[in-house]
């Protein structure tokens, strides 16, 4: 489903739902626990780190919508390509319903499956500034009450060879510990908005509700550093709750 078909559609967003239990940012509810797999603290070693890869870009392709952008994605996006996020919509990024609410995630090329930002010799061009799902692979993440835990996603890198890596090291963001609890009042926010998607029995008000949550935390730029990146959000969340949750 692409952006004009979402914003333009009289469809009820709220009956198109993707896997129940499992968001699309890679994480894992305690009620969708990954079970036997063994769980790391970010100051663990875990065994992921591929001295194989060649660029094979098996881990860029076939993702379909699944790879959902976050605000903080957004803002690392724009601020490292010098374009606004609107700029992206169509090209490098598309729209899709995720349990009625509406979200940006990294598009797919069509004739090849593979990612927008996949260059010709398979590496990616935009790693210095590639979203969360991207950093985390091949980790999962499970948020347990205020606990952020990751584990070892089954059959994730197809090159073998792998080998030990603390994994903020390979996860790569600054203040780590602030972009985790970060990400669970994300969750918490999304999850109220589709309870009030869900609530909602008028169409023309679901479909305001998402152009407003996508004017406020994706098309309207961030500025500044990581720290003015979170003040910025916060205000910003605190101004949505109030006039639509």
């Amino acid at each position: 489903m692409n952006k004009g078909d979402i914003l333009n559609s009289g469809t009820n967003p709220a009956g198109s739902k993707r896997n129940a239990g499992v968001s699309g940012s890679g994480d894992i509810s305690s009620a969708g626990s990954p079970g036997a797999h063994r769980l790391y603290s970010a100051q663990d070693m875990a065994r992921i780190s591929s001295s194989a890869c060649a660029g094979c870009g098996a881990c860029c392709r076939g993702m379909g919508d699944t790879i959902v952008l976050d605000p903080y994605d957004v803002w690392q996006l724009t601020k490292g390509l010098g374009r606004p996020f609107g700029e992206l919509l169509g090209s490098c990024a598309d729209l899709h319903v995720e349990e009625g609410v509406i979200m940006p995630h990294l598009k797919m090329r069509e004739e090849t499956e593979s990612c927008a930002f996949l260059g010709t010799d398979g590496r990616c061009t935009v790693h210095a500034y590639r979203p969360g799902i991207c950093r985390l692979f091949p980790l999962g993440r499970q948020f347990d009450d205020k606990k952020t835990s990751y584990f070892i996603v089954p059959n994730g890198c197809v090159k073998g060879g792998l080998s030990k890596v603390r994994i903020d090291r390979w996860i790569g963001i600054e203040d780590l510990p602030r972009y985790e609890e970060y990400k669970a009042e994300w969750r918490s926010l999304l999850r109220t908005l589709q309870a009030r998607i869900a609530a909602e029995s008028s169409v023309e008000v679901q479909r305001n509700v998402n152009l407003y949550f996508l004017r406020t935390f994706y098309m309207t730029p961030y500025e500044g550093d990581a720290a003015a990146f979170y003040g910025e959000l916060a205000a910003r969340t605190r101004d949505f709750a109030a006039a639509a949750l």
